[in-house]
């Protein structure tokens, strides 16, 4: 039976040693703007208690100046709980990044990926763009994506494909269902329609939605909860709220088991801090239950299915 400890490390960094993920995140998601223009019921906009703001400039320079210096970082996704594209600077922040960090990568829900920002983010050196569409059927998404233009959302996703082709830059595009009650049998078609437009690096994906460790009321998942496993996040990833606190993991939404924040501390110092490190010695030696949200979390349960051009 793969231990703890070899599931991690081969989730994560086969490469490397556990204790080396210790020293540094590999991958980050910093939220530069904590707003959102729609209100997705399998989202968790509906009970946000954080102030929607947008990441100071000098508070990014900070972050983005330490882990520019850490070429071990495998990936930073400027995104965590709103939407990207409302962050006016998003394309300089991308270029911030770039060449330092070896992927830069945003999740969206395309209603406001026009020509201009689609070229404006693709040219300032994007490499992965996730685009959440989760419905090719009109009401469908409409339940799904509230406050979104079905029409608008699906043009401006196969919009981007010519404009990432017509530019001749790398982006992957990975384009994502998040799969529940309300579209479950709609994978195969949802597969086909999108595996036209895929170059040979792009995908298409479903994820199964997740029950946000149990902080939801009658929220229902699609995933059993996997609880004899240590979160990889713990070993793995940092998130970023947008005026710089640091929350236990990408659930912790409210940030209510916060690690720190960047705007006192090095990310270098929170990451080593005593508290990750006692968050991990639970999770490695079964003990995942004494940090509430872990108990029954789906994130890294789900089981995800993949489809690329070939």
């Amino acid at each position: 039976m793969e231990t703890n400890r070899d599931y991690l490390i081969r989730r994560i960094s086969p490469e490397e040693t556990l204790e080396a993920l210790c020293d540094f995140p590999r991958y980050f998601e910093i939220e530069t703007v904590n707003a959102c223009n729609a209100a997705c019921p399998m989202c968790t906009i509906a009970d946000w208690q954080r102030t929607p703001t947008v990441m100071k400039d000098d508070l990014f320079e900070k972050i983005a100046n330490e882990i520019c210096q850490h070429p071990e970082v495998k990936r930073v996704h400027l995104y965590r709980d709103g939407e990207p594209l409302l962050d006016k600077k998003l394309a300089s922040r991308i270029k911030r990044l770039k060449p330092a960090v070896k992927k830069v990568g945003i999740s969206t829900n395309a209603q406001l990926l026009t020509q201009d920002k689609a070229e404006a983010i693709l040219w300032a050196g994007l490499d992965e763009i996730i685009l959440s569409i989760d419905s090719l059927v009109k009401d469908t998404y409409d339940k799904i994506r509230v406050g979104l233009d079905f029409e608008t959302v699906r043009e401006n996703c196969v919009n981007f494909f010519r404009v990432r082709n017509w530019t001749g830059t790398s982006c992957k595009i990975r384009v994502r269902m998040v799969r529940q009650e309300a579209n479950y049998v709609e994978w195969p078609e949802f597969e086909r329609f999108w595996k036209f437009y895929l170059g040979p690096d792009d995908t298409v994906e479903c994820k199964d939605i997740h029950n946000w460790g149990g902080q939801l009321q009658g929220f229902k998942s699609v995933s059993p909860a996997d609880t004899e496993r240590a979160c990889v996040a713990l070993w793995s990833l940092m998130c970023i709220f947008a005026d710089g606190s640091v929350p236990l993991c990408n659930v912790d939404y409210n940030n209510k088991y916060p690690l720190g924040s960047v705007v006192t501390n090095t990310i270098e110092e929170l990451w080593r801090s005593d508290k990750q490190n006692l968050r991990r010695k639970q999770h490695l030696y079964g003990c995942r239950a004494a940090i509430a949200p872990c108990t029954n979390c789906t994130v890294w349960s789900e089981k995800p299915s993949h489809t690329n051009a070939a």
